[in-house]
């Protein structure tokens, strides 16, 4: 009789065993696409802060400065060191100074004292490959306050359109998000977006042109 009751609770053990393993774990956290968006935005939004050439900076535009080198050979078309910055209403003022020719404007940065200090914001978001190929060291360190530079170009065209952003696919530790370009407000490309979570926070690791 023992025996019969042995063999009888080993195949009810096998078979509970069996069934659990073929029911699929209840517990286990499904992938939310909506909440992956939502999680990634800020790398978005500073990826198109990067777009519009901000790095994130915020800047005051009503203080404009431009630039003058000790001569033309300290200019180095425009490669030189600044000498002084000066607002240009004091242009007339100035002696003994190359005045930059081509006018780059200058603009003091609130949030930001260094070039390192962008770059540090810019890596809580963006892949270093990311931020080499977008970040130039656009601002100028002087005397204590970080500036940032403005040509003759335009700027802003090409942004980022958030609200376009969709889920497309996982692989292995990867994350990828298709996103439109837009010129001017209007569609022009899409690329697609890989992430990574690095130490706990999503990073936006490459950008992989047209996908259409």
């Amino acid at each position: 009789m023992k025996r019969w009751q042995f063999l009888i609770s080993v195949f009810c053990l096998g078979f509970i065993t069996a069934c659990s393993a073929g029911t699929p774990n209840q517990t286990e956290e499904t992938f939310d696409a909506a909440a992956f968006i939502e999680e990634i935005t800020p790398n978005v939004e500073c990826l198109n802060s990067c777009e519009i050439e901000l790095f994130g900076a915020d800047v005051d535009f009503d203080d404009e400065y431009w630039a003058a080198y000790t001569s033309e050979e300290a200019y180095a078309d425009l490669l030189g060191e600044v000498a002084i910055l000066y607002k240009p209403e004091q242009e007339t003022e100035l002696s003994g100074y190359y005045l930059d020719p081509a006018v780059v404007s200058y603009y003091p940065v609130k949030n930001f004292k260094s070039n390192a200090e962008v770059e540090a914001y810019l890596k809580q978001y963006l892949s270093d490959q990311v931020i080499a190929d977008k970040f130039h060291q656009d601002f100028l360190e002087y005397e204590g306050t970080l500036y940032l530079r403005r040509g003759a170009k335009g700027y802003g065209a090409v942004t980022c359109d958030i609200d376009s952003l969709s889920f497309v696919e996982t692989k292995e530790d990867y994350y990828y998000v298709n996103m439109d370009y837009l010129l001017f407000d209007e569609y022009d490309s899409t690329v697609m977006l890989e992430f990574q979570k690095i130490d706990g926070a999503w990073i936006l690791t490459d950008i992989i042109e047209e996908t259409l």
